[in-house]
């Protein structure tokens, strides 16, 4: 049952520490978006095994005013547990035209028993992020490389079983090499947004570039990256070599054509 908000830092917990201690999943999605209608995280809660409380209790506090409030009580074990934005704006009395990208709002589990109110170790922060759909991965785009000295367009699909792993066609077509056939595999956090992704060898050889016989298994390897939903691009390091070794990290970016 959700409370009135009160705009203040009094705490309402009684007494910290290691009373009862409630797991919280990953939240999938883990974030909420300026589509504020579409916005929502999810989650299990549970106990662990033989304990029990009096009354499990969800708080959110959005930091950058210190707003808190009771979003509601859950029932334990939870499973797909959602909590809205819509649903948070309103614990907290806050308008839609407060709610910005960049907010940041942290969710807390109370747990009663015995009148004795405990904030778990099980929490969350819900950043604000910009509407992100996986469709946004896919497509064509244009990338840019000022460190590597090349540019070109490629093709990016999704694989059939996760949209959240991709694969780039058309590296070495731009940029004048024969190709194996093989793309670049790209895997992106939907949590974060993070990137990473194994070696992949994307020609066999360096020949059309003049360069020695031995240059072969020319490779692209993921060193870090992320995916930005406000612009749809792709920002990637990526370590580049052959066989015999490799020329260093270079920053590719990727924007949607």
């Amino acid at each position: 049952m959700g409370i009135s908000c009160k705009d203040t830092n009094e705490n309402p917990v009684q007494e910290r520490g290691k009373y009862v201690v409630p797991y919280m999943s990953d939240p999938s999605p883990a974030f909420f978006s300026d589509n504020l209608e579409e916005s929502y995280i999810q989650f299990d809660l549970s106990l662990t095994g033989g304990e029990t409380v009096d009354k499990v209790s969800l708080e959110v506090v959005r930091l950058r005013d210190s707003k808190s409030a009771i979003l509601k009580d859950v029932s334990l074990p939870a499973t797909g547990l959602r909590i809205t934005a819509n649903e948070v704006l309103s614990a907290l009395s806050i308008s839609p035209s407060d709610y910005n990208l960049g907010d940041v709002f942290n969710l807390y589990v109370l747990t009663t028993k015995n009148g004795v109110v405990t904030r778990s170790t099980a929490a969350h922060s819900i950043v604000v992020m910009c509407y992100f759909d996986p469709s946004m991965l896919v497509g064509n785009f244009y990338y840019v490389s000022e460190d590597w000295d090349e540019e070109g367009s490629v093709t990016i699909e999704a694989d059939l079983e996760d949209p959240y792993k991709v694969y780039v066609y058309g590296v070495a077509e731009s940029q004048g090499l024969t190709s194996n056939g093989n793309p670049i595999e790209l895997n992106i956090n939907p949590n974060n947004f993070n990137i990473t992704g194994p070696k992949s060898v994307i020609a066999d050889n360096l020949d059309d570039w003049g360069f020695p016989a031995n240059y072969t298994n020319h490779y692209y390897q993921v060193i870090s990256g992320s995916y930005s939903p406000c612009d749809e691009m792709y920002t990637v390091v990526f370590q580049i070599g052959v066989d015999p070794g490799n020329w260093g990290n270079f920053v590719f970016i990727f924007t949607n054509e």
